[in-house]
């Protein structure tokens, strides 16, 4: 995914995890995604943010 930062791009991609079993239909619901710098002004972006 891309998003406009004002004449910057920042870049993501991200992965989608699943949890639980086949016998746990409450748990077999829960998804998780998370996203991901894909380049290097999109992690130091990030890096930015965090304290």
């Amino acid at each position: 995914m891309e998003y406009d930062l004002g004449g910057h791009t920042l870049k993501v991609f991200s992965m989608v995890s699943t949890f639980g079993t086949a016998l746990d239909i409450t748990a077999e619901e829960l998804r998780v995604e998370t996203f991901f710098p894909a380049d290097d002004f999109s992690r130091d972006f990030f890096r930015m943010l965090s304290p």
